[in-house]
């Protein structure tokens, strides 16, 4: 985490198997809703959502990243296009594609393959989408750093902020289970569950009177490997989006993620109801 960044959260948006939109981002399905299986139950596009028309030819899992970034921008002025930033957090979503490729191949021959099926088989093909979809120019990122894609995303949009690089940033992580005939015994996967948090962020002026703001710090030194409730690093921006939401809803005051870095550090990431509050 870098210093002196003011962030801002101005927009959320959510799908996990309790449903769509930020106000499931902290809820978990219980058994009877998933078939008894509240870990694996696979997150699947509404198919009479009308915007997926647009999307039909996409991948699961950039279908559910558009929509989640849709309800982020909801209600928020169109974005400038060259200074908007995209930042990304996926590990397994195009291993679908590529199965899907594959079975292709050994059934009609290499030639005989679907050409719509390689663009899904990048990793950074949701990017890419997002940015033709919203008509976004600026910076496009991906980032997949296994237990910690989660919680690097959102640093790394944050530091774009800070270095001007854009005005505003959205940040999407999308959390797919490596499908068979991988699953968690071949593949890492520090997540158990299928989500896809998305956030819209700005530089939180300390005049700002919108918006809830984000403060990043490590913990004291008292309290190092005692963190409150801790949040795993690869659902940190899910967290945000359900803490804001409650925030938003309930009226309450400020909300403490406690996370770990890449380094084994203890960082809580305060989220204050003001903008008066940064990412330190």
């Amino acid at each position: 985490m870098t210093n002196d960044v003011q962030v801002q959260v101005l927009g959320v948006g959510a799908i996990t198997q309790a449903g769509f939109g930020a106000a499931f981002a902290g809820s978990l399905p219980s058994a009877i809703e998933t078939g008894g299986d509240t870990k694996h139950a696979a997150l699947v596009p509404d198919s009479g959502d009308a915007r997926l028309k647009r999307m039909k030819k996409w991948s699961r899992s950039s279908q559910l990243a558009c929509l989640a970034v849709h309800e982020a921008l909801s209600g928020q002025p169109e974005p400038d296009p060259v200074r908007t930033a995209i930042v990304i957090g996926a590990d397994y979503t195009n291993l679908e594609a590529i199965l899907a490729m594959d079975a292709e191949a050994k059934s009609y021959g290499v030639n005989g393959t679907n050409p719509a099926l390689f663009p899904e088989t990048v990793l950074n093909v949701i990017g890419g989408h997002l940015s033709s979809y919203f008509r976004i120019a600026g910076v496009n990122v991906t980032i997949s750093s296994g237990p910690h894609t989660g919680l690097k995303a959102f640093g790394y949009a944050a530091d774009l902020l800070r270095l001007g690089l854009a005005d505003r940033a959205i940040v999407c992580v999308v959390h797919l289970l490596p499908p068979p005939p991988f699953g968690q015994r071949t593949l890492p996967c520090a997540y158990e569950r299928e989500s896809v948090a998305a956030l819209l962020l700005g530089p939180a002026a300390a005049d700002a009177e919108t918006g809830i703001a984000l403060c990043s710090e490590a913990a004291p030194e008292a309290e190092q490997r005692r963190p409150l409730a801790a949040t795993a690093a690869s659902e940190v921006p899910l967290a945000i989006v359900s803490a804001v939401h409650r925030i938003r809803q309930e009226g309450c005051g400020e909300a403490v993620i406690a996370t770990s870095d890449e380094s084994g550090n203890d960082v809580r990431i305060m989220l204050l109801p003001h903008a008066d509050g940064g990412w330190r």
